[in-house]
């Protein structure tokens, strides 16, 4: 019977997504000394089996930066495609980051992972990088925002930064044991970057 490989792809890239929700939950609830087996335990597998798509802790422990750094630049992207003014873009991106709780786990593993000597200089580097990447989308997003009178004036990398300190803060709200972000959080956030 031949094989279905559309499926198989399918199958496998569902998988190692499984794999990366139970890392980035166990990395941010226990750290980054976490052994493979206690990934492995949280997926549902053996560690023989989270091997067979990552090498080592250190690659999977990338893949779970590098997703939540890209899910992010996606979401910014498809804010910026969206039609309308520009707050209504970073509303969309305040209640997109702040609904999804994995958000505050990836958030949690790549502040770790900066601050430790697990990962090498080069590593760290690729890590600012796409940072930058993202960041550069924000201020993209803010200077539209001043050019159609949504956004308040003053200079696009403060507020970009300001901007994403304030969400990435938010996301960690239930870590502090506080009320998540909620719509009137969303709206305090918006009334401060507003004109």
């Amino acid at each position: 019977m031949p094989r279905n490989v559309l499926r198989d792809t399918q199958m496998r890239e569902q998988r190692r997504k499984e794999i990366l929700d139970a890392a980035a939950s166990v990395f941010a609830r226990r750290g980054l000394l976490t052994k493979i087996d206690d990934i492995a335990s949280e997926a549902g597998r053996s560690h023989g089996y989270v091997y067979s798509y990552f090498k080592s802790k250190e690659e999977l422990l990338l893949a779970v930066i590098k997703r939540g750094q890209d899910l992010y630049g996606e979401q910014l992207n498809k804010a910026i495609e969206l039609e309308g003014k520009a707050s209504d873009k970073f509303r969309y991106i305040a209640t997109k980051v702040l609904s999804q709780e994995s958000n505050a786990d990836s958030y949690m593993v790549l502040l770790q992972a900066i601050f430790t000597d697990l990962l090498d200089d080069e590593e760290k580097k690729k890590i600012r990088e796409r940072g930058k990447k993202n960041r550069q989308l924000l201020v993209q997003l803010i200077q539209e925002g001043q050019a159609d009178g949504s956004v308040r004036q003053g200079d696009p990398i403060h507020l970009a930064t300001l901007f994403a300190t304030l969400i990435q803060n938010l996301m960690l709200l239930k870590v502090r044991e506080y009320e998540p972000a909620n719509e009137t959080t969303i709206q305090l956030l918006m009334q401060m970057i507003g004109p």
